[in-house]
């Protein structure tokens, strides 16, 4: 139960943080009259001139919840009317929100404050505590038996290793051997990779370059992948932000030096496409954690990711469908390269 809270506080942080980054963005309230309650200047319409207040002021034990109500569901409506429109026509939402249509639609930074928070809380709902207990016991205990098996895996190559340097072995018995040799470097290695994902989970053994952490940090993930996805959604929302800052520098090169699209472009078209896909990740663990989910509903949701990448990409930057299929490798691309590297980052950071 204190988990379902938890989740539930976070869900709601996340909205009221949302909202504490575009107050009064475009509503109107009823217009007041008299002096403004704050600074005391004369009003003439829905807000103060002198310092912004709301005209309009709710003074009774229900605006408790109605704040409440306002600060999670709405910023006043404006969610319900900026959903569709990301979900349906995401580049023609980008361009109104640059072009300065802004006092209809949720802002992408708030929108995606909003959507971080509200896929931690579905997280902490979804991942029940036996699993992830687990989980979290392996970190623990897992090093120290991998170790073992590594100094077994290593004793026996020595042992086939030593068998191939005697004098006199036949033909047939080399090659048995040289069989037993491939097998049992095939298992140190896996043992390797398994070892390399719980240190580097752990913050420890990350040497090297960026390329070598990288590929690294994946290959152990295919090795022990409930364990690299347990830790992912876990540390997924503490380090959203950082994959906007990523994925920037990627956007720019599809239209480099261009004086069209400047760089707050692309961090809108990037803060609202991440936004949608962190919305569309939460709906994906809905869908599992009440068991709807196969392969053609999988199959639904990545059709649909990779669809919702190309409209926005299309409309956003109003490129002629030539235009957009031809930069659209490159940006399916640049997309795995950038959460590469945030999964890297996740891993690093747990």
């Amino acid at each position: 139960m204190t988990g379902e809270l938890d989740a539930a506080g976070d869900a709601i942080t996340g909205a009221m943080m949302a909202r504490a980054v575009e107050p009064a963005h475009g509503e109107a309230h009823e217009p007041g009259h008299g002096p403004c309650l704050n600074c005391g200047a004369a009003l003439t319409g829905n807000y103060c001139a002198q310092c912004g207040q709301a005209a309009h002021l709710h003074r009774s034990f229900g605006a408790i919840g109605h704040d409440l109500a306002h600060g999670v569901l709405h910023f006043e409506g404006k969610i319900w009317q900026t959903l569709p429109e990301l979900a349906l026509r995401p580049g023609l939402l980008t361009r109104r929100y640059i072009q300065g249509e802004r006092a209809k639609f949720v802002s992408p930074f708030a929108l995606f404050l909003f959507s971080a928070f509200l896929m931690y809380a579905i997280f902490s709902l979804t991942s029940h505590g036996p699993e992830a207990g687990k989980m979290v016991q392996m970190d623990k205990g897992e090093i120290a038996e991998l170790k073992k098996e590594e100094a077994k895996a290593d004793a026996q190559i020595a042992k086939i290793r030593a068998k191939l340097a005697e004098p006199g072995i036949s033909a047939g018995r080399r090659a048995a051997l040289q069989d037993n040799l491939k097998d049992a470097q095939e298992e140190r290695q896996g043992v390797t990779m398994a070892s390399g994902l719980t240190e580097a989970l752990r913050g420890e053994g990350v040497n090297g370059g960026v390329a070598q952490t990288v590929g690294k940090t994946i290959s152990a993930a295919a090795k022990n992948p409930e364990f690299a996805y347990y830790k992912l959604k876990a540390n997924a929302y503490k380090f959203s932000w950082a994959l906007i800052l990523i994925s920037l520098p990627f956007v720019w090169l599809l239209f480099p030096f261009s004086h069209r699209f400047k760089m707050y472009d692309h961090a809108i078209y990037v803060t609202y496409s991440i936004a949608f896909m962190s919305l569309l990740f939460s709906l994906s663990m809905i869908l599992t954690a009440v068991h709807v989910t196969s392969g053609i509903v999988t199959l639904v949701l990545l059709l649909f990711a990779l669809w919702h990448m190309y409209r926005q990409f299309k409309d956003a930057y109003a490129l002629s469908r030539t235009g957009a299929m031809l930069r659209l490798p490159l940006l399916y691309g640049f997309a795995c390269v950038s959460l590469s590297l945030f999964f890297t980052l996740l891993v690093m950071m747990g």
